[in-house]
């Protein structure tokens, strides 16, 4: 008996050893277990055929071994199709769709919909990811399961891979510099805090856990192929806005996305974001559109959810004031006087002073030919000045679309 015993004890000594070790790993080196949640990757394309295979390797590349890739075609006309396809070829996990022209929205929307994971990860198809992207997000995002989504920093490269800038979200996103003292969450605290078992390399990386909804109305704080998020969420927010097809469908997706409860920020650029490449929807001809956007934004969230955003009566107001500030000056430098004029008043209005709203209003009116001033003087007798239908009846928050 004792002889069996010891045999046994020999034979199966390998195995306890392989699996001590096995165990003792750096997280991202496990991430090939079978129990990891599956992460859907949406990727919208459009003639992207000389990034879009850069940027697949990347996806393929992650540590976090359970993922599927979802690539919406938007009606590419370069070699988009074949490069694509052929990867999918050569790996399960790729998934190819093609549609019609419509948008980086209906894109998205396609490729959601195709989604099988229990998380959603947004890629753009000329952008690229650290291979420890997606496993650090993870590990935050299943050590905190009331958090819903999470996003990281980036570095910027130009279209030839070279490096531009470093964490460029805050250089990006302007709103973080209206943050009181800078500061999006109460604290910062290092990733090995709330993840013990996280690769040493990132244990001191330091992030963010909280509600920052209220936040969020001074513009958008989160870049969207830096995200993470729990697919039901993405149900309960709903589709992107394909109406927004010229920008802005970002923002308003965050900002949804931050009613919902608490999310979470971690301060790594995982992600290398293309700039400069001349048709990025981000280019300065786009800014009158992401400035209307942002306006419809806020007066639909507004009129939904204005109690549920912990702003005052007057931050409300003021919140709408500088919207209407950024048209208003959006349409002046694209030659639009007589809207500017009208989006400057609503500016003023909403605020309860002139603010800096003048400076544009002044450039509106030097000079304005005379059928600019009567159908001015029009719109102001038709009403101007009148409540939004559909806000609280405590906001006042005061709006008429031009």
């Amino acid at each position: 008996m004792q002889h069996q015993n010891l045999l046994t004890v020999i034979l199966l000594t390998p195995v306890l050893l392989q699996l001590k070790s096995s165990l003792e790993q750096p997280f991202p080196d496990r991430l090939t277990m079978s129990c990891a949640s599956l992460v859907s990757v949406v990727i919208p394309t459009f003639n992207r055929a000389r990034f879009i295979g850069e940027t697949l390797e990347s996806a393929l590349s992650q540590t976090w071994k359970a993922l599927e890739v979802i690539v919406v075609d938007d009606g590419s006309t370069d070699d988009t199709r074949q490069i694509v396809e052929e990867f999918a070829a050569r790996d399960e996990r790729v998934r190819y769709f093609h549609q019609a022209n419509q948008g980086v929205s209906a894109a998205r929307n396609h490729a959601i919909a195709q989604a099988q994971g229990e998380y959603v990860a947004f890629l753009d198809s000329d952008d690229l990811w650290h291979p420890w992207k997606l496993a650090i997000q993870m590990e935050l995002l299943q050590a905190a399961p009331h958090v819903g989504m999470c996003w990281t920093n980036m570095d910027a490269i130009s279209g030839t891979g070279e490096l531009l800038s470093l964490n460029y979200l805050r250089k990006m996103y302007s709103a973080y510099s209206l943050l009181p003292d800078g500061k999006l969450f109460a604290s910062l605290e290092p990733l090995g805090r709330h993840c013990p078992r996280i690769a040493p390399e990132f244990a001191n990386t330091l992030c963010g856990i909280g509600t920052i909804y209220r936040q969020m109305f001074q513009g958008n704080l989160v870049h969207t192929p830096t995200v993470v998020i729990k697919t039901d969420w993405v149900r309960q927010i709903g589709p992107f806005d394909t109406a927004m097809r010229n920008g802005g469908e970002d923002f308003k997706f965050h900002l949804a996305t931050c009613r919902l409860g608490e999310v979470a920020y971690i301060d790594a650029a995982s992600i290398l974001y293309r700039i400069n490449l001349g048709d990025n929807i981000t280019r300065p001809s786009n800014r009158i559109h992401f400035a209307r956007s942002y306006v419809r934004t806020l007066h639909e969230e507004l009129a939904e959810h204005g109690l549920e955003s912990g702003l005052t009566r007057r931050e409300r107001r003021a919140v709408v004031a500088e919207s209407y500030d950024w048209l208003a000056h959006e349409e002046m430098e694209t030659g639009k006087k007589l809207a500017s004029l009208k989006h400057a008043c609503q500016a003023v209005w909403n605020r309860g002073a002139i603010g800096q709203t003048w400076k544009t209003a002044v450039k509106c009116i030097l000079p304005l030919r005379r059928r600019h001033l009567q159908s001015l003087k029009t719109w102001l007798r038709k009403g101007y000045g009148r409540v939004q239908p559909g806000l609280p009846a405590d906001s006042r928050i005061v709006s008429k679309h031009s």
